[in-house]
């Protein structure tokens, strides 16, 4: 987990808006990122003027560019899930994706706590689930957060809060980093890294078993996972 970057002489009573999204849940290479963002009011104004939104929704050189002054400005922490921790989570039903999502999540709130307990704050979470309510109170005793009222959680989150999509284009764009890097390393183009891509589908069946790039457990290497619906049903 990368150290945050916290944003100079902010005021300590001015309401931080914290967001919370990940970047990289399907892909069958290549890790997860979860990042965590805090807006002060003068923040979110800023992502408003440059239309911060969900990160699927802006050209990756834009991208990097708003992730980049992101960090510059405001309080952020990422968590990078690489494949064999995801694959191992995958395997055990007592964890599963969405566990393990949960747990990371759990982590990076509880980092803003620890960096700000004295400052008011509201976290939205792009939740990863349809029932929130379970999700917001388990996130809310993992993390230690005081007030599950001002803990919440709704589905593309990153759409409708700036401080959600400031994580989402935080987070994404590390993982862009990670496999821009990936390729240069492996003098070889893998793709995206999502089973839709021929590039990644060719390099998952010529990777050698047990490659750490590689999520096994996902239904593209041939082995099972479980389904997306009956992950969303966990919770």
């Amino acid at each position: 987990m990368k150290n945050p970057d916290a944003r100079p002489h902010p005021a300590r009573q001015d309401l931080r808006r914290v967001g919370v999204d990940e970047a990289g849940r399907g892909p069958v290479i290549g890790p997860m990122v979860i990042a965590i963002c805090a807006l002060t009011n003068k923040d979110k104004y800023w992502c408003a003027k440059h239309n911060v939104t969900d990160s699927k929704l802006i050209a990756p050189d834009k991208r990097d560019k708003l992730a980049d002054a992101l960090k510059q400005r405001c309080w952020h922490a990422t968590a990078v899930i690489h494949p064999p921790e995801i694959d191992e989570a995958v395997r055990d039903r007592k964890v599963t994706l969405n566990g393990l999502e949960i747990k990371h999540m759990a982590e990076l709130i509880k980092l803003f706590y620890q960096a700000h307990p004295e400052t008011p704050a509201e976290i939205m979470i792009d939740a990863p689930v349809r029932k929130t309510m379970p999700f917001r109170r388990l996130l809310a005793y993992l993390s230690s957060w005081p007030d599950i009222n001002t803990l919440k959680a709704e589905n593309r989150a990153d759409l409708s809060y700036r401080h959600v999509g400031a994580a989402s284009i935080i987070a994404k764009a590390q993982r862009e980093l990670f496999m821009r890097e990936l390729r240069d390393k492996l003098k070889q183009d893998i793709g995206c890294g999502y089973a839709h891509d021929p590039l990644s589908v060719a390099y998952v069946k010529s990777a050698k078993p047990g490659d750490p790039l590689v999520r096994w457990s996902w239904m593209t290497c041939g082995q099972h996972t479980v389904p997306e619906d009956h992950m969303n049903t966990l919770l």
